[in-house]
């Protein structure tokens, strides 16, 4: 662990001496540890704060900024590494689609070349919003995965090819969530196949061209129209391609199942374009339609096409800003070669336009504000050198003219102004103006002298207080020397110098902007929006402060841990509440078995989860509570009629089975066979809650039918609305069922095994 409190003691010891320990010791006070217990978080936050505020006591505002502001740099890149850069490359280089990533590669990519402090902490920013957006991806594929692990289970009796490649593809994907890795093709293909499945599957029936098995209509006489063909589960399985349902001709609660189904997993591709193209939410092509998907899906209506032009409109969008970007990036290059200035002050904005290219090369999404920033104050500092020398030329002359109106005492002292190049008027003219105030009080002119130096006095004192907040109180300070000495003071030169203390604090504000934003980015869902608009706001500024910025997400820094800390003991209680629950079985604990295993994992991520992740968890969380306490009621429910039934009463209803009844066949017979929607199921030959000759008669027209098709059939069904009755030779006798239509296709495909 790095010596956090020896680096910062060490760097503080030239600027406040015996002070410095003083300074720290009450660090430690306030934060309560030792100097081996300091983290890098202590550190920023006694930099930010006490040492700062002991600093200004000492140093000018903007050099104690920047002291600040290197030990901060220092102390961030001194836990990180290049070599730490290219393992957390490595490991994330596998997700190309993310635009931290390419940042992330061209900063590497750069340290190679040469060291930065500031590159490298800005790769262990990178690399700790990587972590927390893998583990938020990690979770959603943890529910993904129960998703399908449970859609496998609904549909494994199906068999064949479509089910054994969906096996496949749950294992892939199960064996990825273990090792912490993304699959992410993998789950899009299940979570396909897997609603194919289930959409079949509720609908019981497939239009086909084909006629595996005839379905009469219920009439008591042959059926006068045409009949309807079908194709059964199992050989529906069998199929390569995307099986097609006629929805139609489906019962209205069938088709309301399989809308819902679509909806659900249209939701859960719209969250993925939602996490992947978070940056272009806003853009102008994209947020009508999303807005408009977002409402469809609300309403529990599919969108169908238009989720893929919404797919189709943030790849377009993205396509557009990076041109948009790329156009800009060649501008600014252009602008600033143009630049009448040293090829060693444009030689930082050239390198930083370098990068990012390289990162737009990547597929990152380069911040061009710092840039443009920069390139504006390199442009203010041309316009100022070029106004300079025209103000120096244009003071010399009015100093020649002037002089040359005074006589020959001050005829040597225009000559030398004379012969002055331009490259020496800055240091020259205030040694003229010093000789000038001293002939002028030799020739008896204090008045002009005092007049002038009045003059001067005034224009300091407007000066002073912007002077002082850029940190040039030492300028002033000489100034006022000069003009209690009684010579002339150059102010134009100090408003110069105030011009650039001003655009470099400009652009140090910008910096720390541009960082604190790409933090607030991450706090979206999570109150980041309003500091977001308040960062614009204060980019706008022409002298912005990040410190509210920084105090605002501190805040919302305090507000993600107690939201952590919530979580955690909500977990505990949810957990520890369903545990009391036992094994007690419903549809309720059936629909709360697969969030269970997401809240598990959840709980272990919990600690290295960031705003986007603790915000899934407790939208998952809160989807459990409320089925935890459903089935708490239907526990206390199932209790109280246990409660309700006396001795007797069981005694009666145990003597039903004492009473005489047909024998049944063995359990192991039809047990296989009452599946779910099964109500009756049994042998012709038995006593059954049917009407038995309606029965033994549809069974005669059937081996008529089988006669005169010389074909013997496997199993008949009529469709009696909702219902369907089956009627099959199984193992020498005749099988008869009733079973909800929902339920036919896997009842027949039991019966075929």
């Amino acid at each position: 662990m790095p010596d956090i409190y020896g680096e910062i003691l060490e760097s503080l010891r030239p600027h406040l001496g015996n002070r410095a320990e003083a300074v720290m010791d009450e660090g430690l006070k306030r934060l309560g540890k030792r100097p081996s217990e300091l983290t890098l978080e202590d550190g920023q936050h006694l930099l930010k704060g006490l040492v700062f505020r002991e600093l200004q006591t000492r140093l000018r505002p903007e050099e104690a900024r920047r002291v600040v502001e290197g030990l901060l740099a220092r102390l961030e890149a001194q836990g990180t590494t290049l070599e730490a850069l290219e393992r957390g490359l490595k490991r994330f280089g596998l997700y190309l689609d993310w635009p931290e990533v390419g940042r992330l590669r061209a900063l590497v990519n750069r340290l190679r070349q040469s060291p930065d402090p500031q590159l490298l902490a800005e790769g262990a920013h990178l690399l700790e919003a990587l972590e927390e957006r893998l583990e938020e991806a990690l979770l959603r594929q943890a529910k993904d995965l129960v998703h399908l692990e449970e859609a496998l289970e609904r549909v494994r009796h199906l068999g064949g090819p479509k089910v054994r490649r969906l096996e496949s593809l749950v294992e892939t994907v199960r064996q990825a969530q273990q090792d912490g890795l993304l699959a992410q093709g993998e789950v899009e293909k299940a979570r396909s196949l897997a609603l194919e499945l289930r959409k079949f599957l509720e609908s019981s029936a497939v239009r086909a061209p084909t006629l595996p098995e005839i379905v009469f209509e219920t009439q008591e006489e042959a059926p006068k129209h045409p009949t309807d063909v079908f194709l059964t589960v199992e050989e529906a399985s069998e199929l390569e391609g995307e099986l097609v349902i006629d929805l139609e001709a489906l019962p209205e609660e069938a088709n309301q199942r399989i809308q819902a189904l679509e909806v659900e997993e249209e939701r859960r591709r719209l969250e993925e374009l939602l996490a992947r193209y978070s940056p272009l939410l806003e853009r102008a092509t994209v947020s009508p339609l999303l807005a408009e998907v977002q409402a469809l899906l609300e309403a529990g209506t599919p969108v169908g096409e238009k989720l893929s032009a919404l797919e189709e409109a943030f790849k377009e969008a993205e396509r557009n800003l990076k041109a948009e970007k790329r156009a800009r990036l060649i501008q600014l290059a252009e602008a600033l070669r143009a630049l009448p200035l040293p090829e060693g002050a444009k030689a930082p904005l050239e390198s930083a336009l370098r990068l990012a290219e390289e990162t737009l090369a990547e597929g990152g999404y380069p911040d061009l504000v710092p840039l443009e920033e920069e390139l504006k104050r390199l442009e203010e500092e041309a316009r100022r050198k070029a106004e300079e020398e025209r103000r120096l030329l244009a003071e010399k002359e009015a100093l020649l003219a002037e002089l040359s109106g005074k006589g020959e005492v001050f005829r040597p002292l225009w000559e030398a102004l004379k012969e002055m190049p331009l490259e020496a008027l800055p240091q020259g003219l205030p040694q003229v103006r010093s000789r000038y105030a001293e002939l002028l009080k030799a020739q008896g002119e204090e008045a002009a002298l005092r007049a002038k130096l009045q003059e001067a006095r005034e224009t300091l004192e407007a000066l002073r207080l912007e002077a002082k907040a850029l940190g040039l109180e030492e300028a002033v300070a000489e100034a006022e020397a000069l003009l209690n000495r009684g010579e002339l003071p150059d102010l134009e030169a100090l408003r110069a110098a105030m011009a650039e203390a001003k655009a470099q604090a400009r652009q140090a504000a910008l910096r720390e902007l541009s960082r604190l934003q790409a933090l607030a980015e991450r706090f979206r869902g999570f109150g980041g929006e309003g500091v977001l608009r308040a960062l614009e706001e204060e980019k706008a500024k022409p002298l912005p402060d990040p410190l509210p910025i920084a105090r605002a997400l501190q805040a919302l820094r305090r507000r993600l841990e107690a939201k952590r800390e919530e979580l955690m003991t909500r977990l505990t209680a949810f957990f520890q509440a369903h545990a009391h629950l036992g094994d007690f079985q419903s549809e309720t604990a059936r629909r709360l078995r697969p969030l269970l295993g997401v809240l598990q994992s959840a709980a272990e991520k919990l600690p290295r989860l960031g705003p986007q992740g603790l915000l899934q968890v407790e939208k998952t969380l809160g989807q459990a509570e409320v089925l935890l306490k459903e089935l708490e009621r239907e526990k206390e429910a199932a209790k109280a009629v246990l409660q309700e039934i006396r001795g007797a009463d069981l005694e009666a209803l145990l003597g039903v089975f004492d009473q005489p009844r047909a024998p049944e066949a063995p359990p192991e017979d039809l047990a296989r066979l009452r599946l779910p929607g099964v109500e009756v199921l049994g042998h012709l030959e038995d006593p059954l809650p049917l009407p038995k000759e309606a029965l033994l008669e549809l069974k005669r027209a059937l081996d008529r039918l089988d006669e005169g098709l010389r074909h013997p059939r496997k199993a008949a069904v009529v469709l009696l609305g909702e219902k369907a009755l089956v009627l099959s030779p199984y193992r020498g006798r005749t099988l008869v069922a009733l079973l909800e239509r929902a339920s036919l296709s896997a009842f027949l495909q039991e019966l075929a095994s």
